[in-house]
């Protein structure tokens, strides 16, 4: 994507970075510059980086790393003191004026919170736990951040906005909210809020089945409504689809066979892997048809997209109702195109 870094000389160089959806903070990019050269940055050897047309800026910093397991019951408290140190890319959430926020994206892919004031960073600890008491597992959890925000605001006397919860958009607001309270030019740079997008389907292909009724190579068109998730989760994705069979001969004996339409309600979930144009993607999705003449099915689908905009599919290859139904597993499947429309206009819809 259109980006460029910030060298520690304080430089900026202009070009390209391979945006790779970071489910984690990365420690190193790939950045192309304008004369086509390629090259890798550690965090160590750049001040930061940033992605033009998603408007995100990233800043290399070295911060402690707690090891606090959910999964983990724990006979006595774990510590918040850090032992381990990685210098990464933390996302740039609110900066400008007295404090600037950054997010963590930790190896778990949850969000820790830091915050920067008079060059000091630091962690804001919100640590959720399982302690183990006379055989019995309890949920604790250390809220330490709203003692370290109160301690943060002391020197604005009469602020008082109430303390946030732990999430991006409310620890966002009540920074930028502290930043104002000194100078009405409080931001620089404010993260824009992460939405769902959503996206059109339009869909045609050949329908094929051959369990209760038998169909080869039959024209099959429709419609539906894909929901891709933001951040960390932008590759995963819920839809909607509505598909249409038209001139089938259904019935319920030979003799009142009559040429009608097959209607096919199909809801699914399913993610893309990789960042690139070309993503191949796979789906698991429950179908319900019309009426009942065909089996309903809870099965799987794959196909490979470009851009996220154009993807061919082939559906219903694999039925895990089958047990319930005791037919194949195995059915012969569904090629179709599909094409979406982006509903939120002016959303970057590449990543």
């Amino acid at each position: 994507m259109e980006g460029y870094i910030l060298t520690n000389q304080s430089d900026t160089i202009r070009g390209f970075v391979r945006d790779e959806n970071w489910a984690t903070s990365p420690d190193r990019i790939a950045f192309r510059n304008l004369n086509g050269e390629v090259s890798a940055y550690a965090a160590e050897s750049i001040a930061g980086f940033g992605l033009v047309t998603a408007k995100e800026i990233y800043k290399s910093r070295k911060i402690g790393v707690l090891n606090i397991n959910l999964m983990q019951p724990y006979m006595l408290a774990p510590s918040l003191e850090t032992r381990d140190s990685v210098q990464v890319f933390l996302q740039e959430v609110v900066s400008g004026g007295v404090v600037t926020l950054f997010e963590f994206l930790d190896h778990t892919q949850h969000s820790r919170f830091f915050i920067e004031k008079e060059h000091r960073l630091k962690e804001l600890f919100y640590y959720p736990f399982y302690k183990s008491v006379d055989n019995r597992n309890y949920l604790v959890v250390y809220d330490e951040y709203k003692k370290q925000l109160v301690k943060l605001c002391a020197d604005a006397e009469r602020f008082r906005e109430p303390l946030p919860p732990y999430q991006e958009k409310h620890l966002k607001e009540y920074i930028k909210s502290y930043n104002a309270f000194f100078t009405k030019d409080s931001v620089r740079y404010l993260a824009e809020n992460h939405r769902l997008a959503f996206n059109l389907e339009l869909i045609g292909g050949v329908e094929n089945w051959g369990e209760e009724m038998v169909i080869h190579n039959k024209a099959t068109y429709g419609f539906g409504l894909r929901t891709d998730f933001p951040r960390k989760f932008r590759n995963r994705y819920v839809k909607a689809s509505m598909l249409f069979t038209p001139g089938l001969p259904l019935g319920f004996s030979p003799g009142a066979f009559s040429k009608k339409t097959l209607r096919t309600l199909e809801v699914g979930l399913g993610r893309y892997f990789g960042s690139g144009g070309l993503r191949p993607f796979l789906g698991l999705n429950a179908s319900i048809v019309n009426r009942g003449y065909r089996s309903d099915f809870l099965g799987m689908n794959v196909g490979i997209s470009y851009k996220r905009l154009i993807s061919v599919e082939v559906g219903h290859f694999a039925n895990f109702y089958c047990f319930m139904t005791k037919t194949s597993f195995l059915i012969q499947p569904r090629i179709s195109l599909h094409y979406f429309a982006n509903l939120n206009f002016g959303q970057n819809r590449m990543r």
